[in-house]
């Protein structure tokens, strides 16, 4: 990495993530855009920022609705080959807001700490160059209220 630019050394990630229906969530998925930097061939680390889409309780009760968003940070450490050590940070804010002035105070805000693994597959595709899929273990989960799922499962795409 040492000869690349700054803008060879950037890395733009979308990633999507499904969650079933609880007693106080909808079905929800959450669309992220993150970009991080790639600091040595091995490592890189990252930002990024997640909307949450409701879906509703069932097939039978379909309803699209905004669930939140959700600001994030990552690092992915090489372990070998195509496999990554992968940890990061999140805050989500899991509620149905109208303005941004709702979404201010970070005590409303759900915390999330991730540590797991990342699988990264090379693609032939001009559009897309790599696939990364994640488990990922969130730590503080179980502080939460209403408690979050505890493993996430995340697919990725690299543009």
């Amino acid at each position: 990495q040492r000869g690349r630019s700054l803008l060879k050394r950037l890395e733009i990630w979308i990633n999507l993530q499904t969650q079933h229906s609880t007693y106080f969530f909808p079905n929800t998925s959450d669309l992220g855009l993150s970009i991080g930097y790639k600091s040595t061939e091995r490592t890189s680390i990252g930002v990024g920022a997640s909307y949450k889409i409701g879906w509703g309780k069932d097939l039978r009760h379909i309803s699209v609705s905004s669930q939140g968003i959700g600001l994030r940070s990552y690092f992915d450490m090489k372990l070998k080959t195509s496999y990554y050590f992968s940890g990061g940070l999140e805050y989500n804010y899991q509620r149905p807001f109208d303005s941004f002035q709702q979404i201010k105070y970070l005590s409303a805000w759900q915390r999330s700490g991730l540590v797991g693994f990342s699988k990264v597959i090379s693609l032939k595709s001009k559009l897309v160059k790599k696939a990364k899929i994640q488990v990922l273990w969130d730590f503080l989960s179980y502080r939460q209220r209403p408690q979050a799922q505890a493993f996430k499962f995340r697919v990725g795409y690299n543009f």
